[in-house]
């Protein structure tokens, strides 16, 4: 093909250029490509389970957190639900592999599921079978299925591996079955699979308001969507005894019928669209730069061109031939572009903004193949088109004008200043956007929780003794190690809760307050917080009012109390709040219910937050004294900085329980900024892309001027000559660049508004049209406007007359 020769050694002659569409182009693709990858792969991409489309979770809200459901609701729903059908229940837990003699050799991630979730999921074994029915009655013989890593890796993938037993949290189980290569449900990182089965006090109606960790998936009938589903469970749900006792009015309660594919989006989505957004407008700011070069190479070549059209060339053999020029440096953009889109993944995984557990594969697939190359063929139609359209014009003026010192025509500089204004349109958007998104997580983090986070540690005890073992060896275990925990270098105080801010757990009670004398299922709801005598201390809180527990109350549970100010000034608003009394619901012992206790308030703590610096959940919290439990949280006071202590915590806590599982160990400012690490790991990609999209409008704007400066060196040498001065020649060039900037601004302006719009559910203390970020956005933009704008002045300036006038 002629055309194809022509235009490679025309490219060839012209490496810079070449390079630059490449370099500039491949990395707007590969950021759109691996953006878009994992949009599609989490939203469209096909799930592999049998009939995927149809298969729901069901679940609860509560709090405004999503949730699993409570076991007496399974069988109901399963039951009475029209809108899904083949409900069955599965758990996550971690499980210590250990040799004969009980040592742990390794800690496995686990699902318990009910034997009808391999069926209902289209699953078959590689090797043995699956769970039956029997497997999870009680009293059944323990047994399990080995995922497919853990076979390799245990067994050498032997076949005789079927039979064998597997020591298991100190219980031996024999092997079944063994999943597929590649089998992720409900997590990729899951190694084991155990039957799941409950017993009668844990189906008990009563116990209908305790929400653990069992979830459930379903199918979803033909006739109904996830909404109708949603409202027929949640009718159902509603109508369990021991719900409305559990969640008082139970406005706070709603069930949740999603997608299958929901268990591993999460809140995700939002954050990848706006990804998708930003790196479009990158691209968008790319593809102008790319214009305003293509038009720049047209208007050098302006003569030659017209040349070929005097000796006979055709307009369409011209337009080919422009179209194959921009096309090769695009095709080598889309090389470029999806050999470096892994890349781009894995930084979007550095950032946690690609689920680790979901069982499609996300990674480049046909569809962002085809996406990248439909993008580098529009750029290279756009650069086309924008060449093609300075092609118009005298023919016979072209040919006669011999001077390299042509601007071109005033069409041609318009178009170049209207892509320069674009960009600087859609840079200073993202921008917007982002200075927003900034500020609101600036507000956030200076939120006051309540306590003093700083010098703190957050401890979770976990499981200080393997599942079954005496309740005697696990209170001595968490009693050694709280008070170690107070002989260590650097503590100040040591305190341990159920329900420790920014934790892991979390419990509702309906509550009686001083006075009431309304039914028992219109009751409040508080947070019901079990802690010791030296949890206030340790957390850094000053009572407001009254006092702390002492040793006796938490070691005997006496019947007392200690409120927060939300209790006091909702229910004891101009009363003194110390000595008054409350009734609040108990938990069921031993699977049977337990009558409300009346306590005695003893003291007044500030608020705090619970759950997210953003939480919208309005409940009291009411204290009760009792020593710590499994699964209970420690906080700990340091004098030194906390992360120099989190090493020694964990070495004590594997001294003491060497066959037990701690919880997570850190900096209570750290798990608190985990609470935001979604908002922030997104600004801070964000941001590179902002301060992308920013370089490269700035390098626009310098190449316009530059390319203006050096057409117009002619004109600056005949004023210089007449008298002008080089200050004023400067502020000519500088006023031409800021009144670009100005354009840009003013048309971002609405663009801002869009934008800003598409984000307002994410922001927090900030409006969409705040006026520091907006004032910082026009400042930013000036200054960088300034500083593209002052070589090409300098240069201008620097103009010797004598030189100009006699290239003219």
């Amino acid at each position: 093909m002629p055309e194809l020769r022509f235009s490679a050694r025309r490219l060839l002659r012209s490496p810079g250029y070449a390079l630059t569409v490449v370099l500039l182009l491949g990395l707007a693709l590969a950021a759109n490509g691996g953006v878009f990858s994992v949009l599609y792969g989490l939203l469209y991409k096909p799930l592999p389970f049998a009939g995927a489309d149809g298969l729901v979770t069901v679940g609860a809200r509560f709090l405004g957190i999503d949730g699993g459901l409570s076991v007496p609701m399974i069988e109901p729903i399963a039951r009475d639900s029209r809108a899904v059908t083949d409900l069955t229940a599965f758990e996550q837990a971690y499980l210590s592999l250990e040799d004969e003699t009980g040592a742990r050799q390794a800690t496995l991630k686990a699902a318990r599921v009910e034997p009808a979730l391999f069926g209902l999921l289209g699953t078959t074994p590689a090797l043995g079978r699956l769970f039956v029915a029997d497997d999870a009655r009680e009293g059944a013989p323990p047994v399990v299925v080995l995922g497919w890593d853990t076979w390799q890796q245990r067994y050498a993938g032997a076949e005789d591996a079927i039979g064998k037993t597997v020591r298991l949290d100190g219980q031996d189980r024999r092997i079944i079955g063994v999943l597929p290569r590649g089998y992720a449900f409900p997590e990729r990182a899951t190694r084991l699979w155990l039957p799941l089965g409950f017993t009668a006090a844990q189906r008990a109606p009563e116990r209908s308001g305790n929400f653990g960790t069992t979830y459930a998936i379903a199918r979803l009938a033909a006739d109904a969507t996830p909404e109708t589903a949603t409202a027929e469970v949640t009718t159902l749900a509603r109508a369990m005894p021991g719900l409305a006792e559990a969640f008082g009015q139970g406005d706070q309660f709603a069930m949740e019928v999603k997608p299958l594919r929901s268990m591993w989006i999460g809140d995700s989505a939002p954050a990848l669209r706006l990804m998708l957004l930003a790196v479009a407008l990158v691209l968008l700011v790319t593809a102008a730069n790319l214009c305003n070069l293509a038009i720049a190479r047209a208007l050098a070549r302006r003569q030659e061109l017209a040349v070929q059209a005097a000796l006979g060339a055709s307009a369409r053999r011209q337009a080919g031939q422009a179209f194959v020029e921009a096309l090769l440096p695009c095709a080598a953009a889309t090389a470029l572009g999806i050999g470096l889109q892994p890349v781009a993944l894995g930084l979007l995984r550095r950032f946690e903004l690609v689920p680790d557990g979901t069982p499609q594969i996300i990674g480049l697939d046909a569809a962002t193949l085809a996406l990248t190359a439909a993008l580098a063929l529009l750029v290279a139609l756009a650069m086309t088109l924008a060449s093609l359209w300075l092609r118009r014009g005298d023919l016979h003026a072209a040919i006669r004008s011999s001077s390299t010192r042509q601007t071109g025509s005033r069409a041609a500089q318009r178009a170049r200043q209207t892509l320069i204004v674009g960009q600087i349109a859609l840079t200073a958007a993202l921008l917007v956007g982002v200075g927003l998104l900034v500020r609101s997580s600036q507000r956030l983090l200076a939120q006051d929780v309540g306590f003093d986070r700083t010098h703190l540690i957050y401890a979770g005890l976990g499981r200080p003794a393997p599942s079954g073992s005496d309740p005697a060896l696990t209170r001595a275990r968490l009693d050694t190690l709280i008070a170690r925990t107070r002989g260590l270098p650097g503590v100040v105080a040591v305190g341990a809760g159920s329900q420790v801010p920014f934790g892991e757990n979390m419990n509702l009670s309906n509550f009686a307050p001083p006075g009431y004398d309304g039914a028992e299922d219109q009751q409040p709801a508080a947070y019901q917080s079990y802690v010791d005598e030296g949890y206030f201390a340790a957390l850094g809180v000053t009572l407001r009012q009254g006092r702390a527990f002492t040793e006796e109350e938490v070691r005997n549970r006496l019947p007392v109390a200690i409120v927060d100010q939300r209790f006091v000034d909702r229910y004891l608003t101009g009363t003194d709040p110390v000595g008054a009394r409350l009734r609040i619901g108990q938990p069921p012992r031993d699977g049977v219910e337990q009558p409300m206790q009346e306590l005695t308030i003893v003291g007044v703590v500030p608020s705090a937050k619970q759950r997210a610096l953003d939480e919208t959940a309005d409940y009291p919290t009411i204290h009760q004294p009792r020593a710590a439990a499994a699964g209970s949280a420690m906080v700990v006071r340091t004098s030194v900085p906390p992360q120099t202590l989190a090493a020694p915590l964990r070495a004590l806590y594997d001294e003491i329980a060497p066959d037990g599982a701690r919880g997570q160990i850190v900096a209570m400012d750290g798990r608190i900024a985990e609470s935001l690490v979604e908002r922030t790991r997104l600004n801070a990609l964000l941001q590179l892309l902002g301060i992308g999209a920013l370089v490269l409008a700035c390098v626009g704007l310098y190449a316009v001027l530059a390319y203006a400066v050096r057409m117009r060196q002619g004109e600056f040498g005949v004023r210089m000559a007449l008298g002008a001065d080089s200050g004023r020649i400067v502020r000519s060039v500088l006023g031409q660049g800021l009144a670009l900037v100005g354009a840009g601004l003013l048309v971002g302006g609405p663009l801002a508004y869009a934008a800003t719009h598409l984000i307002a559910g994410q922001l927090f203390g900030v409006g969409p049209f705040d006026p520091v970020t907006l004032a910082g956005v026009a400042a930013l933009l000036a200054v960088t406007g300034i500083a593209a704008c002052y070589l090409p002045a300098r240069r201008a300036a620097g103009t010797d007359p004598v030189v100009a006038l006699r290239q003219e």
